[in-house]
């Protein structure tokens, strides 16, 4: 197997490997097997998960480790199976998974020391972790996790006794929808750069993660009762959702709500062609999605978007919404509701008048 060395700058395998492997498309980003994945700032997604947790009223971090074990059994068995055969079979495995966890900027994990050095979430990262012992193991096992520093992680791994299904598809939600094939290199990639401990741009360590992680955390939130304020469950409307996707909707939206007006991204819509320049920075560049038409309404500040399904969905409309309140500073109100084969997703002020 042809494995990076380390090389800093723009040319190095990994960098190429990326490039190879994953193609943009509607401001997604979509590898090889046509499945979206997100590139997240590591600090961003420590930010938000803390949020959307926030907005549940049940404690998520198992729940966001098992949908990460899903998707990545279901992505190892599948498309990327382990090295197999006795022939120095544990060191092959080592560096096959060496080589996984170094192109997506997750870190680097050690079976025989059940460590791994990373900055991305501990509970993503231990999912990861138990898929893989699973599947080299041939059994079900339980996963306990340690934060020993800022990037390295301690797992404990038992036998579980539960006999299991192989992870199924991620299961289909509202907006779920296939992923379409993209043709070019995500833009975006030609600012990454490996610089041997993981990935980066601009200094700031990322990550690329497959979308369908959350989709299969969200398929799971909708059981439970969110704590959405009042104002915002009156004034954020989605006629056609059910109880439960229109409630882990919201606790999206409302998390990167939270992201976007805690940091310190220069967000500023003077009229509705400020939108273009903003969703191509923030959103498409990486792989949030973008909408497929932006129309003013007749109110002074209210916007319409036509949107596509797909499994980042809830997140491009929580940046939207996010946006459209940093820019106006004003607190929303909108209405999505899904027009045949798309959606529309008007925002307004929230003292605006009808």
């Amino acid at each position: 197997m042809d494995r990076s060395n380390g090389t800093e700058g723009h040319g190095s395998t990994t960098l190429n490997e990326l490039r190879a492997e994953f193609s943009s498309t509607h401001g997604t980003i979509v590898d090889g097997a046509v499945r979206e994945w997100i590139l997240w700032n590591t600090t961003d997604l420590y930010a938000w998960w803390h949020s959307f947790e926030g907005q549940c009223q049940t404690p998520l971090g198992r729940k966001l480790m098992n949908a990460c074990a899903d998707q990545e059994e279901y992505m190892l068995k599948g498309d990327n199976p382990l090295p197999k055969g006795w022939f120095r079979k544990a060191k092959r495995q080592q560096a096959h998974l060496d080589h996984r966890w170094k192109k997506y900027g997750w870190g680097r994990y050690s079976i025989e020391k059940q460590t791994a050095q990373s900055l991305v979430f501990a509970p993503m990262v231990s999912g990861i972790a138990l898929a893989t012992n699973e599947i080299l193991n041939d059994h079900r096992q339980k996963i306990e996790w340690h934060q020993l520093s800022q990037n390295i992680i301690r797992f404990e791994l038992k036998p579980d006794a539960h006999v299991l299904p192989t992870a199924p598809p991620p299961p289909s939600l509202a907006w779920s929808a296939p992923a379409e094939v993209g043709f070019s290199t995500p833009p975006i990639f030609a600012e990454l750069t490996d610089e041997g401990s993981g990935l980066e741009i601009g200094g700031e360590a990322v990550c690329l993660f497959p979308a369908d992680a959350f989709t299969r955390l969200f398929h799971t939130c909708r059981a439970y009762a969110n704590t959405v304020s009042q104002e915002r469950d009156d004034a954020w409307q989605t006629p056609g959702l059910d109880g439960g996707e229109r409630s882990v909707l919201l606790m999206v939206v409302a998390s990167m709500a939270s992201l976007v007006n805690n940091g310190e991204r220069p967000i500023y819509i003077e009229s509705q062609a400020s939108w273009d320049a903003l969703i191509q920075h923030y959103l498409a560049a990486n792989g949030w999605g973008q909408p497929t038409c932006i129309e003013a309404l007749e109110s002074k500040h209210g916007v319409r978007f036509t949107l596509r399904s797909g499994a980042t969905f809830p997140f491009l409309v929580g940046w939207l919404v996010a946006m459209w309140e940093r820019g106006h500073g004003k607190a929303s109100k909108f209405t999505l509701v899904c027009n045949e084969d798309c959606w529309h997703l008007e925002v307004d002020s929230r003292l605006a008048y009808n």
